[in-house]
């Protein structure tokens, strides 16, 4: 089976001609283009996709202030409407190779996290785009900590040894 990543949602329609409204996690530099084939997967019970997921080509896609995309046989707002709302995945073996020393936020998931002495503290859980910045949620210490994916918070990533430092933000 593939490996899926989840690339964001469509819970709108566009227009009346069969287009979706995508809230991509990047919008700036997605990967999806004419031709990509998607996986979607219903967000709850009022999305006619099976649960097992479909995969589906995309038709056009334009990016802006709003991501539109146009779905291979979706031809009109009904059905449209009928299949929202679902989450947009795309195959990991399908993104760009990375250079030395980069990494996809989604290999950061699970990472071990250490404090700035060496201390193991907690684990990466999921990440968010916030609209500015992209945003880690740590499980430190059966606590959840939101921070940006800054490098004032992060210092230090090393993917290969599943390791994070956090340079831990003053508790009051």
């Amino acid at each position: 089976m593939k490996e899926l990543i989840e690339l964001g949602t469509a819970t709108r329609p566009h227009g009346i001609k069969g287009g979706f409204l995508f809230k991509l996690i990047n919008s700036q530099d997605s990967i999806l283009k004419k031709g990509s084939v998607i996986t979607i997967y219903p967000l709850n019970d009022s999305s006619d996709i099976s649960k097992d997921g479909k995969d589906i080509k995309i038709e056009a896609i334009h990016f802006g202030n709003k991501t539109i995309c146009y779905l291979n046989g979706v031809k009109d707002r009904n059905i449209v409407e009928a299949m929202l709302p679902f989450s947009v995945h795309y195959p990991r073996s399908e993104f760009p190779e990375l250079k030395s020393g980069e990494w996809y936020l989604d290999d950061l998931v699970g990472l071990n996290v250490f404090n700035l002495d060496g201390v193991e503290i907690g684990k990466v859980d999921s990440f968010y785009d916030n609209g500015a910045q992209s945003v880690l949620c740590l499980k430190l210490k059966g606590q959840k900590l939101e921070l940006p994916f800054i490098d004032a918070f992060f210092p230090y990533v090393d993917i290969e040894k599943n390791k994070i430092v956090l340079n831990e933000p003053e508790y009051d």
